[in-house]
C-alpha cells in the first residue's frame, strides 16, 4: 500500500511561541511594574504642565505659584503597585481625593474646591502601555 506523508519544519517558531507563553505567565508582574513606572512619570508630568489626563488646563490656584505643587508633597506621593494581574497608580496623601475629584472641604465644608484631576490614563499613556506589552510579548522572538 502506497502512502504519503508530509513534514512541517517550524524552524523554531513553536519553541519561540512556547517561550512567549511561559514568559507571559511568569513575568506579568514585571511588565505591570514597567507600566506602573511609566504611568507615575506621566502623572508627575501633569503636575509640571498643570493639566489633567484629558489635556485640559487646571483652574489656576488662588495662591501664588504652581497649582497643586505648593510643597510638592502630593506630586511626590504618586506611586504604583503591580501584581501579575494589575497595575494601580495613586497617592497615599489624605487630600489627594479632594484635589482629584473636587468638592466641599474645610471647616463646615465652607470651601468648594475645584477638581484638578491628575490621575487617569490618556491616549498617549494607552499607546505607551501597549508598546510595553508588545515589547514584553515579542522579546522571546528577538
Amino acid at each position: 500500500m502506497a502512502g504519503s506523508s508530509a513534514t512541517l519544519d517550524w524552524g523554531g517558531f513553536d519553541t519561540a511561541i512556547k517561550a512567549g507563553i511561559e514568559k507571559l505567565a511568569s513575568g506579568r508582574q514585571q511588565m505591570n511594574a514597567e507600566i506602573g513606572e511609566m504611568l507615575v512619570t506621566s502623572v508627575k508630568q501633569r503636575f509640571k504642565d498643570e493639566k489633567g489626563p484629558d489635556g485640559k488646563a487646571w483652574e489656576p490656584s488662588k495662591r501664588d505659584g504652581k497649582t497643586l505643587t505648593d510643597t510638592a508633597r502630593l506630586k511626590n506621593s504618586i506611586g504604583y503597585e503591580a501584581t501579575s494581574d494589575l497595575t494601580a497608580v495613586g497617592s497615599n496623601v489624605v487630600y489627594a481625593r479632594i484635589h482629584q475629584k473636587g468638592g466641599e472641604t474645610g471647616r463646615g465644608h465652607a470651601v468648594n474646591l475645584l477638581a484638578r484631576p491628575f490621575l487617569g490614563i490618556n491616549e498617549e499613556d494607552q499607546a505607551e502601555a501597549a508598546e510595553i506589552i508588545r515589547d514584553f510579548i515579542a522579546e522571546p522572538f528577538t
